[in-house]
């Protein structure tokens, strides 16, 4: 019994022979099975360590990854409404005239009998390029109307929606000033 690969069925007299002796590997199988199956599991437990490990990193780098790629897109984003509210301000002063030479030409196109009681000019917000024109003008009539419109017209704008009321001593003229490009 000082053997540790011992047979398992000792020989009896009378009753049976002991064991082949190819036998004797069986204790031997299962000591390399259970030592290779103890390997295994150490192998396996460090394996699904290391990829869990691997997992949380991968999740940490894909949710900084986001959040970097959210702040980009936001960034990205901001320039683009600034571009647009900045390409709207250059379309609207593309679009829009100085209205001091409209002024001046009515102005000047008043006869010795004739002045400007009131004059205004608005501009359309949405079409800079329209300007809504009310002059009222003491004395002169419609021949001062007449005048001072080709003045106008010589700066490159055109009347649309012209409206003229007479008065007793005034005339009242509305028109939306459109600047014709050349």
């Amino acid at each position: 019994m000082n053997d540790p690969i011992h047979d398992l069925k000792t020989e009896r007299q009378n009753v049976s022979a002991g064991l082949p002796p190819a036998y004797k590997l069986v204790p031997a199988a299962f000591y390399l099975v259970a030592a290779a199956s103890a390997f295994l599991s150490l192998y396996f437990y460090l394996g699904k360590k290391t990829y869990q490990a691997t997992e949380a990193e991968m999740r940490d780098r894909i949710s900084a990854a986001q959040a970097e790629e959210s702040t980009l897109v936001a960034s990205q984003q901001a320039i683009v409404d600034e571009s647009k509210q900045a390409e709207a301000y250059a379309k609207w002063l593309e679009g829009s005239h100085p209205l001091q030479p409209v002024a001046v030409a009515v102005g000047r196109s008043m006869s010795k009998d004739s002045t400007v009681a009131a004059l205004t000019l608005n501009r359309n917000p949405e079409i800079p390029a329209h300007t809504f024109l009310q002059l009222k003008i003491d004395g002169g009539g419609s021949g001062q109307i007449e005048t001072t419109l080709d003045a106008i017209y010589a700066l490159d704008y055109q009347t649309y929606s012209a409206q003229q009321v007479k008065g007793e001593k005034s005339t009242d003229f509305q028109a939306t000033l459109i600047h014709s490009a050349n």
